[in-house]
């Protein structure tokens, strides 16, 4: 791993001693398969650790960090994310996108999910000249412990000399245990 990615690692967990872990996700299609860390700050942040593997795109791995706000079933977060792509058929490269999360619990242990970051060329580096994530999920709560999802993610990235390439793009099917 190169140094930027063990130095945002890093710094990520420093920013709280007081972090503890809330909860592991795990995902699923038939090429991809992808994980998270939520970590819950100090004063409505959070952090979050990612790594997806996908056979047609490669290795993405992902650290962000957010403010969140709750208004009634509404939960907001908003934030940066630094993702660093080891693309199967592009060059490799880094991007720092904004954007967030949000979550609307839609009653009877249901609640829909979605998140989406934008980085423009001018936070974008090496062969990456941007990249965009969009990500959506309905997920049912068996119990305050765990809880079964499906959703649709896309990830795309875009190059300064060759072609945009997909990272990911497809439905999946996952599960998220929180202790």
């Amino acid at each position: 791993m190169s140094v930027k990615i063990w130095s945002s690692l890093l710094l990520l967990s420093s920013i709280s001693v007081a972090a503890n872990a809330n909860d592991f996700g795990i995902g699923l299609n038939d090429d991809v398969i992808s994980t998270e860390i939520n970590l819950d700050l100090k004063n409505n942040a959070n952090a979050v650790l990612g790594y997806i593997y996908s056979n047609d795109g490669g290795q993405l791995i992902s650290s962000a960090i957010h403010v969140a706000h709750d208004a009634g079933i509404h939960h907001f977060e908003i934030g940066a994310k630094y993702s660093y792509a080891w693309a199967e058929n592009s060059a490799n490269g880094s991007a720092i996108g904004v954007g967030g999360r949000y979550t609307m619990a839609l009653g009877s242990n249901l609640s829909f999910h979605a998140s989406g970051y934008y980085a423009p060329s001018v936070l974008s580096f090496g062969s990456v000249d941007g990249m965009y994530e969009l990500d959506s999920k309905i997920q049912f709560q068996l119990n305050p412990s765990l809880a079964l999802y499906t959703g649709y993610r896309n990830i795309r990235l875009q190059y300064d000399n060759t072609n945009n390439s997909t990272f990911d793009s497809g439905f999946y099917i996952g599960g998220k245990a929180s202790f």
